[in-house]
């Protein structure tokens, strides 16, 4: 499996997180980690008690081993939340598993308070979807894929939200202003449009394009901050021009990456493209040409 994430030191955002920490003590600080991906694995050795948001009945019972978890960052020294950041950043670096959250509910609260949006309804559709946003390459996107109410729906027992980013720093996700503790919360499935989810897919189309390149051995040698940022632009283009296939989108990529991000704006390829409207094959068969001794997928 091919994670677009810099295996950065966490040292580069430890400092600016302790003083986010230190900065507001009427909450209660919580790391989330998306225990998928530890699964099969060693996971973080806690010194703390976890809470995960699968619970062992209902609908997620099955995927309880791969859970993501809360691990409560309150009452302990400094120097020990220190130490166990410092450890769960080197646990977690190079993989899209970190997320910080500082909420006016304990861990244990917060977990039954996001029971409703594990599962959200698709509007006009009983089928549920699981949302995945203890994975950071999902959480960044929420905030553009989801609609206001949508975000604002998740968010709703937080004061603040912190990821590692894809280049190994830390985000600060923008939550509705002004923040404040609600009275209530509801309990009804998160619902969701199909607007929404179409563009959920869309958002996960350049991970999914770049674990294709990795498993076929196309990728070159580029950073993965670079080769998402590239690959994500390729998508947007790909798809102005009703290219969906995952395989034709990692052959515009392996272009671009080829002759240029620049060759995506360059004549003879604009041309091409504004001259015709292509069939897979068509799309597939100008960029093999252009690519020469290129890879196949």
């Amino acid at each position: 499996m091919y994670y677009a994430v810099e295996s950065r030191d966490p040292g580069i955002w430890l400092d600016g997180l302790l003083r986010r920490i230190d900065g507001a003590p009427g909450v209660h600080w919580s790391a989330l980690i998306d225990g998928v991906f530890d699964h099969e694995g060693k996971p973080f050795a806690a010194p703390v008690h976890r809470y995960p948001l699968y619970g062992d009945t209902g609908a997620l019972c099955e995927l309880v081993p791969a859970s993501p978890y809360l691990l409560p960052l309150d009452g302990m020294a400094s120097v020990e939340r220190r130490a166990l950041l410092a450890a769960l950043g080197t646990h977690c670096q190079g993989r899209p598993m970190l997320s910080f959250v500082a909420s006016w509910q304990s861990a244990e609260r917060l977990v039954k308070l996001w029971q409703p949006c594990l599962q959200p309804v698709i509007a006009g559709d009983d089928t549920p979807y699981l949302l995945r946003f203890a994975d950071t390459r999902v959480l960044s996107a929420l905030p553009v894929v989801l609609s206001l109410e949508g975000w604002n729906r998740l968010t709703a027992p937080l004061a603040q939200w912190h990821l590692v980013n894809r280049q190994g720093g830390l985000d600060v996700l923008a939550l509705t202003e002004p923040r404040a503790e609600l009275e209530a919360y509801r309990d009804e499935p998160l619902m969701l449009s199909q607007e929404e989810l179409d563009r959920m897919l869309d958002a996960a189309m350049p991970d999914a394009v770049l674990d294709l390149m990795y498993r076929e051995a196309l990728l070159p040698d580029i950073g993965k901050a670079e080769a998402y940022r590239l690959v994500a632009r390729c998508c947007e283009v790909a798809r102005m021009h009703q290219a969906e296939a995952a395989p034709d989108i990692a052959l515009l990529a392996l272009y671009a990456m080829a002759k240029g991000e620049a060759s995506l704006e360059g004549p003879e390829f604009l041309q091409w493209l504004a001259g015709s409207r292509q069939s897979g094959s068509a799309w597939r068969e100008y960029l093999l040409s252009a690519l020469g001794d290129g890879g196949v997928l």
